[in-house]
């Protein structure tokens, strides 16, 4: 069967996945608070990635009634994650029942923190398409998404040199400036050669670019930069043809790396944190996980056969 993701953008998601658990300690070697700082800006690069994906999801539901084509959009995007997180949060609640005697409430917010991204994903996703049903024009939906873009910016800017506003508020912030330039880069039309691709050239500068940022201080205006070049980079490797199986399972695998910082955060408080153990024990059940997900997704196409 061939592949119907971009492999590329399948790897930098595996890749970049691993950012969260080097900042959270969930790694093999201790964090170094001089290098690969600011986390979140792993995050924004998926925000990013979902927004150059929306746009088609949300002209193919366009004919769809609103509020069921949102319904769809927004599960859509949980579906492949239930089972996990459905597992990782009875984990995580049986441990606290039997073993967390106080303080349970800030335990729980410990374990389940990071799973923000999926929280604000899913909710922007849903904002976007009503937004977009509503507006009724293409153009009207990109002049919103460019205010909506510097405006976001400009809380950022506030939050983040000057102090202002809750932290909660800068994280839906991030979200709603990095998803409106992913549907823009859906509007711009590939850059197509004859012979040699021209957007290789422009994939390695960037990935090599971003290395140097990343791994560097990281001012206001650095972050700005980095989530352009992330941008570009998604534009610029959606237009490489490469891919393939291993691929399609490296992207499958990297969202459940992050969200099994969860059950590795609940192992951490009960007593273990050599973050050597956890992170073979998060990895492990990610790639369990994801094969187990595999081929129950090949047992139900299976199934469907034999029934038609």
């Amino acid at each position: 069967m061939k592949s119907k993701r971009n492999g590329l953008l399948e790897i930098y998601r595996f890749i970049i996945c691993f950012w969260p658990l080097y900042y959270h300690n969930f790694f093999f070697w201790p964090r170094d608070n001089k290098t690969f700082t600011v986390a979140e800006l792993s995050v924004d690069f998926f925000f990013i990635l979902s927004g150059f994906f929306l746009m088609r999801i949300m002209r193919r539901e366009k004919e769809t009634p609103v509020f069921q084509g949102a319904w769809r959009i927004m599960f859509s995007r949980v579906k492949p994650m239930i089972f996990t997180m459905c597992f990782i949060a009875a984990f995580n609640f049986i441990c606290v029942a039997l073993f967390i005697k106080e303080d349970y409430y800030n335990t729980i917010h410990l374990c389940f923190m990071y799973w923000w991204y999926v929280l604000f994903l899913t909710i922007a996703i849903g904002v976007f398409y009503l937004v977009y049903r509503l507006l009724k024009s293409e153009k009207r939906f990109v002049a919103f998404l460019v205010v909506l873009i510097i405006t976001m910016a400009l809380v950022q800017y506030g939050a983040v040199e000057h102090g202002m506003f809750f932290q909660k508020i800068v994280f839906f912030a991030r979200t709603l400036a990095c998803i409106p330039v992913g549907i823009l880069l859906s509007y711009i039309p590939p850059i197509k050669s004859k012979g040699f691709n021209i957007n290789i050239i422009f994939v390695a500068i960037l990935i090599l670019t971003l290395l140097y940022m990343a791994y560097n201080e990281k001012t206001f205006l650095i972050r700005i930069v980095m989530i352009a070049m992330f941008g570009a980079l998604v534009y610029f490797s959606s237009n490489v043809s490469f891919g393939g199986k291993v691929c399609d399972f490296l992207g499958q695998l990297s969202m459940r790396i992050y969200l099994y910082m969860g059950f590795v955060t609940m192992l951490y408080l009960l007593g273990l944190t050599n973050n050597k153990v956890l992170f073979v024990i998060e990895v492990a059940l990610a790639v369990m996980d994801t094969l187990f997900g595999i081929y129950r997704q090949k047992y139900k196409q299976l199934k469907a056969k034999k029934e038609t």
